[in-house]
């Protein structure tokens, strides 16, 4: 078991350091390249990537696409950043979630991280990475003062081989919204 945490680790260095010397990644929908963005969101507070197979014979192929939806929502009815349940309403949290779909969608590495800022404070940095999907959450507790909250996150996907572009970054940051603790310690809108 020892030795295959240290694989699994020096693994995800390894994709890691690969996508970081990778050429741009393109958009979905467009040829263009796409820069990592510091931007929010579309209206949804989601994004998506798409990698095209090179491989010969199947370029024309609906087959050959891989997919990735991501947002801060995580497929969620509720709004993001929004109080979160599982600290009682204590804490303000968002979801970044991605999904990707297609035939070598079980052969893409996907990693997301986040943190929750409020201009003052920032709270811990969570990761979370797989195959084909990733899903992580920061959050932070919330203060009597109101303030604007907001999750800042990143996502690096790593296509499988001949696809191209071969990886996709994207820095985020979802909505800003105004919370502050109430008399009973419960995060509420202002």
């Amino acid at each position: 078991m020892k030795t295959l945490s240290r694989m699994t680790c020096f693994s995800a260095a390894l994709a890691i350091s690969a996508i970081s010397f990778s050429p741009a990644p393109v958009h979905a929908e467009t040829a263009s390249p796409a820069r990592p963005v510091a931007a929010s969101l579309d209206d949804d507070q989601a994004f998506t990537f798409t990698a095209r197979s090179t491989a010969a014979g199947i370029q024309s192929s609906a087959a050959s696409v891989i997919t990735c939806r991501g947002s801060f929502k995580g497929g969620k009815p509720y709004d993001a950043p929004h109080p979160g349940a599982s600290s009682k309403k204590r804490k303000i949290n968002a979801h970044l979630s991605v999904t990707c779909t297609g035939t070598g969608a079980g052969a893409t590495r996907v990693t997301v991280s986040s943190v929750m800022i409020d201009g003052h404070r920032a709270g811990k940095a969570s990761t979370g990475s797989g195959w084909g999907k990733a899903r992580t959450g920061g959050d932070l507790a919330c203060v009597k003062s109101k303030r604007a909250y907001q999750a800042v996150g990143r996502v690096v996907i790593k296509f499988p081989p001949r696809y191209t572009p071969p990886s996709a970054t994207l820095s985020a940051r979802s909505l800003a919204k105004a919370f502050k603790k109430n008399g009973k310690g419960i995060c509420v809108k202002p």
